[in-house]
């Protein structure tokens, strides 16, 4: 390979192409995409670390062609290339790691057609998703897609990395929402993958999910649906999650098509029903849905450390650690760290209490059709055990259902790190999955889990973790040993390690243990249309993927 361009040079032969005003190598751009929102990049970040791979300069392309020249400027010089769309994942996917340019390609954010008797929008790639959303909503029509990141992602990223959204189990994940895309090459060809001769790839698969290892998306044209014009959600209790499970299995293979299913398990769903008492009393709104974990932590360390906050505090912490005064702030930080430093306590204490499963279900569409499927669904989950615990649960849950993402920040101020992990597997390994997980990561971290984007075949588990050391250094390493615990027993149990963040470099050394010999088809093809491996170098397989297929495999 040819010695990488000097950064003079690169800045000048980018800022012929893009214009000098879109190209950047200011120290605030440099930091602000030199990771994504991957907590290990945290961890680095509160180490004093702040830019442990910054990329050697950032560009904000106006249009496709320019995409292209940029990408085949790259390519005839062997630089890296890092396409980036919100920086909201979760992966560590868009973390420069071999330096090189990111492509930040949010200029290309226009609804360029609908087709409203079809059903079908195109759409360029570096809309924001709450905008894009919104424009579709003007029109009379909806994505269907509502992730949790929907305000500060992109519809790139979702193609990117399998997105799934909260109404998946309705509307299914983003690769059921795709017809085709246009996509730029490293080379600078431009492909659209509606275009497809006979015995040709299904290029439009290949690339959704190839988190920016093969090309940069710019437009994709996607099938959508009328406003539904009736919503309904409400709660179930379950004696336990074995009857939740099967209330869930019933509705899915049923034929019924909810919008949502969520169950909690017996930690998290306290959490959610002691609030709803609290609502049901004073009737007030609630502020947190049951899944928010950040908060659920919180709140589990305030009734262990300190009465409520009587004052009506409204942050879904309550009593010591909802106290946002400089006075309480190193009480707050020794009551959570004390409690995470012994996490196997800490597991105990949050799973000893008995408490009855929540699970909240929800469906839309015309106004006669919800209130039947809703009965049906009630009927259906009576049959497993399950107790109607009202419409207060699904209402609370959708008013605040972006909000714990917000919450995490508090976690890592408060010198503690979180972060989730989103398995998937079929119905009938589901329990031991969640056992599994659970069984490896209490020794090193609080875990808790909710279940949701369910299908006739299977779920997702969300789990979340939360962990503390004082030591940034072996923060890092606890970090590391939770998830390889936490990817192995996934592995072990016969499931998948990603059901809608993605890979990135999270779990790239994992990833043969999952799909095998089968890393090197990725391989063919990726030297296929990337030969120089320009394209987001280093994510999901590792290099020593390819010269040992049993590298990474659990054993």
């Amino acid at each position: 390979m040819a010695a990488r361009l000097a950064r003079a040079e690169l800045v000048a032969g980018l800022a012929g192409i893009v214009g000098p005003e879109h190209v950047s190598t200011s120290q605030a751009d440099l930091v602000a995409y030199s990771a994504d929102f991957w907590p290990k990049a945290q961890i680095w970040k509160l180490a004093g670390d702040v830019q442990r791979y910054p990329p050697d300069c950032v560009v904000w392309p106006a249009d496709e062609a320019e995409i292209a020249a940029v990408l085949g400027f790259c390519n005839e010089h062997n630089v890296p290339v890092v396409p980036y769309g919100g920086g909201s994942g979760v992966c560590g996917g868009t973390v420069p790691i071999s330096g090189g340019v990111t492509v930040d390609v949010k200029r290309l954010n226009q609804l360029l057609e609908v087709d409203d008797a079809s059903l079908i929008v195109r759409c360029q790639a570096g809309i924001n998703g709450q905008r894009f959303e919104d424009k579709l909503n003007a029109r009379g029509l909806s994505l269907g897609h509502f992730p949790s990141s929907i305000a500060c992602s992109t519809l790139g990223g979702w193609l990117a990395a399998r997105s799934g959204g909260q109404f998946s189990s309705k509307y299914g994940k983003i690769e059921d929402m795709v017809l085709s895309l246009r996509v730029v090459f490293p080379n600078g060809d431009i492909r659209d993958t509606g275009v497809r001769g006979p015995g040709a790839p299904d290029w439009t698969q290949l690339i959704v999910g190839s988190e920016g290892t093969l090309g940069i998306i710019t437009e994709a044209s996607l099938k959508v649906h009328p406003i539904p014009n009736a919503q309904r959600l409400r709660g179930y209790r379950f004696r336990n999650l074995h009857d939740g499970f099967e209330g869930m299995r019933a509705v899915m293979q049923s034929g019924l098509r909810p919008i949502v299913v969520r169950l909690y398990d017996p930690f998290d769903s306290m959490l959610a029903l002691g609030k709803q008492r609290k609502v049901d009393r004073h009737g007030d709104e609630a502020t947190d849905s049951g899944g928010g974990a950040v908060g659920a932590l919180r709140r589990m360390l305030s009734e262990r450390t300190g009465p409520s906050d009587a004052s009506g505090d409204k942050s879904g912490g309550g009593g010591l650690l909802s106290r946002l005064s400089p006075l309480a702030d190193s009480a707050k930080r020794r009551a959570l760290t004390t409690a995470l430093r012994a996490p196997n306590v800490l597991n105990r204490l949050a799973h000893s209490a008995p408490s009855p499963c929540l699970m909240i279900i929800g469906f839309d569409g015309e106004p006669d059709g919800v209130a039947a499927d809703s009965w049906s669904a009630g009927e259906l989950l009576a049959e497993a055990g399950g107790t109607d615990a009202g419409t207060g649960p699904g209402e609370a849950w959708l008013k605040h259902r972006y909000s714990v993402a917000f919450k995490q920040a508090k976690m890592f101020e408060m010198g503690a790190f979180v972060d989730t992990m989103e398995v998937a597997t079929t119905w009938d390994r589901l329990e031991s999955l969640y056992q599994a997980v659970r069984k490896a990561v209490r020794p090193h971290a609080f875990v808790m889990a909710h279940f949701s984007h369910a299908y006739r075949e299977g779920c997702s588990i969300y789990f979340t973790f939360a962990a503390y050391h004082s030591d940034p250094l072996r923060a890092e390493q606890l970090y590391d040993t939770i998830w390889n615990a936490a990817s192995e027993a996934t592995l072990r149990a016969g499931a998948t390690l990603s059901h809608h963040h993605g890979v990135g470099l999270s779990k790239r050394k994992h990833m043969v243990g999952e799909h095998g010999a089968m890393v090197h088809v990725w391989r063919a093809l990726k030297d296929s249309v990337d030969p120089r491996g320009i394209m987001n170098p280093g994510k999901l397989f590792t290099d020593e993927s390819f010269a040992d297929p049993t590298h990474g495999a659990t054993a």
